[in-house]
């Protein structure tokens, strides 16, 4: 039977669907009946593409031993009537590993080799350059051969110690550090660094995407994971033992990765059938059980209804066996209520949002355009018809007020031209202060404040001044664009005033997202600056490691404000010009009307009729626009219905999801 989340990640799918299909239908509709430009069109392919490869992302995060890759199994996979993720005793999942679906390849699991971390490569970049992983062809048919290939998720590899202190996964100042090394010098490391599964499994073509991260560190080992990976997710689980409860490291891990870094999280208590005693009675098991995630919320700074607590292994042995009672007492179904309900629809507004974003100023213009020339067209028809049995003397007046009309018009259309292409040259200068190599020319400076010696406090000072020269490069394009503001304000104006063009308030450019993104990128260079362990030990390769994926994500906000940019002159030029281009449209096909009854007035009935059909035909475009502003607008986004949750021996957690 589907479960809650089954029916979330479908619904999920069908919204971003349907806006899929609304795109393409509008792009359709441009190249049947508005001679769109190659730009706009160019952006619609570009836009739709966008939401073919969207990811619904939920993180996975925890210390070791806390059930992640289980949690995962019994969430997606059970289906499946076996564990995809190797799940034992100790630790299973040595490496981060990223669960997905891409219809372009076959099934595969890649690997990228621990020996990756000697280079400056980002795992972004990694990942774009096949050749460095470790492929291994999946046969999603072939049990056997699926669970012997995910076992090289647990692989470790022994290595010489000197090789292990500069992967930087040793080291002597660590507690116990020396204890832990064998006579022989050689030490035990992770054979992978990252790994990515492309499966086809029905949740993940719907979009879903799974990042499962190990424990002992490997968000420390890894900056891009807390910089990039974590706060991209729209959902992290962070798992816990219910026996333990949070420890000093879960809570370490809870303080420098994932608190404040997403906007969604969720605390799941782990193991609940540890609790389940026979010689206890149901209400001193709910007991315990309630004081331990009341103690969570408290430790953690939660709601606790985002608390849950649940039994990841019965949950996967009950939906493998079918066994209704034990699904039940495992409380997963409140997890998976909570994702389908709150964590899912999130996500579809924020997609929603951002789609109107990109296309409503478009399709807005493009409503208004077939609203001017149907208004047009009833009142060419009205002057028309009142010119039945009238003389040629008043048709000609009218013609040549027409005319006239039309060459003000030209002059007005003609003196825009100037103020588009001033406009232009402001953007180029806009965006060529967002250009990469303005970014490599600060880049630079910054890094020459590290010097040689790769301290904390060098990197504090180089990263402080790289995110105060962006500031103040975003306060540049801030005064560019209010500029550009400035120029078309006044066109909209004249047209307002001289052609009685409706009133237009064009969109304010706004960066402040990505420099709450600096600010982030700034607090998180202060915590790990701040780590005793770091500022103490002074390990000059997670410095350079850190700073690297610090630079990563500068690079990765710069970009992203100047596409952001780009897309917002399209949005404050491009509705005046279609407007523009429509209205002057509209008077050469009215003048053309009044000369061709000029010159046969016996015609006149034969003009109206064909003005008529083109009446018709415009209503049919209404029609068609209109549909696409309702699929598009936000007032007809439907939020989910919310399922009341499952009853089951644990109803205070339950009730409170």
């Amino acid at each position: 039977m589907t479960n809650r989340l089954e029916q979330g990640v479908a619904q999920y799918q069908q919204q971003r669907n349907a806006l899929l299909a609304a795109l393409q239908a509008y792009r359709a509709w441009l190249d049947r009946h508005a001679n769109a430009e190659a730009q706009q069109t160019l952006h619609l392919y570009d836009l739709e593409e966008s939401l073919r490869q969207d990811k619904l992302t939920l993180a996975f995060v925890a210390e070791f031993s806390r059930g992640k890759s289980e949690l995962i199994n019994a969430l997606f996979f059970a289906d499946l009537k076996q564990r995809l993720l190797p799940s034992d005793v100790g630790r299973t999942t040595m490496c981060p590993t990223e669960i997905f679906y891409d219809a372009e390849t076959h099934p595969y699991l890649r690997l990228l080799p621990i020996e990756s971390r000697l280079r400056d490569d980002s795992l972004a970049t990694l990942k774009r350059m096949p050749i460095e992983w470790s492929s291994i062809r999946l046969e999603p048919d072939n049990p056997t051969q699926m669970a012997t290939a995910f076992r090289a998720l647990a692989e470790v590899k022994r290595v010489p110690l000197a090789v292990a202190r500069a992967l930087g996964l040793h080291d002597d100042n660590a507690p116990q550090a020396g204890s832990n090394t064998p006579a022989d010098g050689m030490v035990e490391v992770p054979a992978w660094r990252y790994a990515l599964i492309n499966f086809p499994h029905p949740l993940l073509k719907s979009g879903l995407s799974i990042l499962d991260t190990p424990g002992l560190n490997a968000l420390g080992n890894e900056p891009e994971l807390t910089l990039n990976a974590i706060p991209s997710a729209h959902a992290v689980l962070f798992l816990l033992a219910t026996d333990t409860g949070v420890t000093r490291s879960d809570l370490d891990i809870w303080e420098k990765s994932v608190h404040r870094r997403v906007h969604h999280h969720i605390a799941v208590l782990n193991k609940i059938d540890m609790l389940w005693d026979d010689l206890k009675s149901d209400p001193e098991i709910e007991t315990a059980l309630q004081k331990q995630v009341f103690q969570t919320a408290q430790l953690l700074k939660l709601p606790r209804h985002q608390v849950l607590a649940i039994s990841a292994q019965k949950a996967l042995v009950a939906k493998v066996r079918g066994d209704a009672a034990l699904l039940a007492r495992s409380n997963i179904g409140a997890l998976e209520s909570m994702l389908a309900d709150h964590i899912i629809p999130s996500r579809q507004r924020l997609l929603h949002e951002s789609v109107n974003l990109e296309v409503l100023t478009m399709l807005e213009a493009s409503h208004h355009g077939v609203q001017t020339k149907i208004s047009g067209l009833r009142n060419d028809m009205q002057e028309l018809s009142a010119f039945t049995g009238k003389n040629r003397e008043i048709v000609t007046k009218l013609r040549d007020k027409l005319v006239l009309e039309k060459r003000g018009y030209d002059a007005a259309a003609l003196n825009f031209k100037i103020t588009r292409t001033l406009v232009q040259t402001h953007g180029r200068s806009l965006l060529s202060a967002l250009s990469p190599d303005v970014l490599d020319t600060m880049l630079n400076k910054s890094r020459a404040h590290l010097d040689e010696s790769w301290t904390t406090a060098s990197l504090t000072r180089g990263m402080q001044t790289l995110f105060d020269r962006i500031n103040t490069q975003f306060g540049r394009v801030d005064v560019l664009a209010s500029d550009i503001l400035s120029l078309l304000e006044a066109a909209y104006r004249r047209f307002q005033e001289q052609h009685d063009f409706p009133a237009l308030n064009p969109p304010v450019l706004s960066l402040d997202r990505y420099r709450q993104r600096l600010a982030d990128l700034a607090r998180s260079t202060d915590i790990f600056c701040h780590d005793p362990l770091n500022l103490m030990l002074e390990k000059r390769f997670m410095i350079n490691k850190f700073y690297q994926s610090l630079v990563s994500e500068a690079r990765d906000t710069f970009d992203m404000a100047r596409t952001e940019t780009d897309a917002w002159l399209r949005r404050t030029l491009d509705p005046l010009v279609v407007r523009i281009r429509d209205h002057k449209n509209q008077l050469e096909l009215r003048v053309e009307n009044i000369k061709k009854v000029h010159g046969n007035l016996d015609g006149l009935q034969e003009r109206i009729a064909e003005l008529n059909q083109q009446h018709d035909a415009m209503q049919i475009q209404q029609t068609e626009i209109n549909a696409l502003l309702q699929t598009l607008s936000k007032q007809h986004y439907v939020t989910p219905v919310h399922h009341a949750l499952p009853n089951n021996p644990a109803p205070k957690v339950q009730a409170m999801a």
